[in-house]
């Protein structure tokens, strides 16, 4: 979406509203975003949801984390909700393939400078997300085929929610020195 097409879309939403009602309109909205309910994924209940915090959005261990808890579900990963901070219109060099991966589904927006919205996890997207792992990645949710989040990586912050049993085979897949950075979500 360009920014003419942002434009046009708030003077619809304007219309619709009414420009009396406008800031009234957006503190409700705003005061419901709480609602009781904590944004983000749904997190399935019979499942230990684990925390891991990486020190740098390119630290190496957040991919192993990753490839390690797709592994280790008994879920099958279905789809993900991919926001990178990429588009089709930066030079993204060795990255371009992921770009154009993710971009490549009808359900991605890509503007000049991001490329975001819900791809299925297939060899090629896991491969695409691989790519652009590290800084480009802003954020990725990863869901089983009833909508429950398997994994979320937001920036530096890495949650997932897996047995118990399988928490334990991530942990000595990372290795004992960053095993000691789990804790309980």
């Amino acid at each position: 979406m360009s920014d003419s097409d942002d434009a046009e879309a708030v003077v619809r939403a304007i219309d619709e509203i009414g420009i009396d009602r406008l800031t009234e309109t957006i503190v409700t909205a705003w005061e419901g975003i709480g609602g009781g309910v904590e944004p983000g994924p749904t997190w399935p209940q019979d499942e230990t949801t684990q925390r891991f915090e990486l020190s740098d959005p390119d630290e190496p261990v957040g991919l192993d984390l990753l490839a390690a808890v797709l592994d280790a579900s008994p879920r099958t990963p279905a789809e993900a909700f991919v926001h990178l901070g990429l588009g089709r219109r930066d030079n993204p060099g060795a990255e371009r393939f992921a770009v154009e991966t993710i971009a490549g589904h009808t359900t991605v927006s890509a503007t000049d400078t991001h490329t975001t919205g819900t791809v299925p996890v297939t060899a090629e997207t896991f491969d695409a997300l691989a790519q652009v792992y590290g800084g480009t990645l802003v954020y990725v949710a990863i869901y089983d085929d009833d909508g429950r989040a398997i994994l979320e990586r937001d920036w530096t912050t890495l949650r997932f929610s897996l047995p118990s049993s399988a928490v334990e085979t991530v942990q000595e897949a990372v290795g004992a020195v960053d095993a000691e950075r789990f804790e309980a979500a």
